[in-house]
């Protein structure tokens, strides 16, 4: 093999090396968990609050019905008990009933472990040993009919 080919083959190696590194992990699918479990709006305020669109949005909804965070009933995915560290906990996408209107919430789901190392997908290791939950990125649409 002539050292050109090697250091060609190296340079495609390390630069695709690089672009696979830079590029965003793949957000975790939670409607993949098979469960869905309730949860209050106040329960998912640290989602709301990072769109201030969308926390305008939501305080309007609730003067208008006449209802706290705590008062307004949401459901989302549920991590299952064969989750070692994450059973029970609830990720997006939600869906909130505001009484006359309902939030569509979504958001990208992020579901990591030690060092930092990042599940994309439900495998043994990642029920094992993934311990956090991060969302972010909300994404949202109301709409007058309860959603399916």
């Amino acid at each position: 093999m002539s050292n050109a080919y090697r250091t060609s083959v190296a340079t495609v190696a390390a630069l695709a090396a690089s672009i696979l590194a830079a590029s965003p992990a793949l957000a975790f699918d939670a409607s993949k968990l098979g469960q869905g479990g309730s949860l209050s709006l106040s329960d998912i305020s640290s989602l709301i609050d990072q769109s201030a669109q969308l926390k305008s949005e939501v305080a309007a909804a609730l003067t208008a019905a006449h209802k706290t965070a705590d008062d307004i009933i949401c459901g989302g995915n549920r991590f299952p008990s064969q989750w070692v560290n994450l059973g029970g906990m609830r990720a997006a996408p939600y869906t909130c009933n505001f009484i006359t209107k309902w939030l569509s919430l979504n958001a990208t789901v992020t579901v990591s472990g030690p060092g930092g190392k990042v599940y994309d997908t439900i495998t043994p290791d990642a029920m094992k040993n993934a311990d956090k939950v991060t969302e972010t990125k909300p994404t949202w649409k109301w709409s007058t009919t309860e959603p399916n």
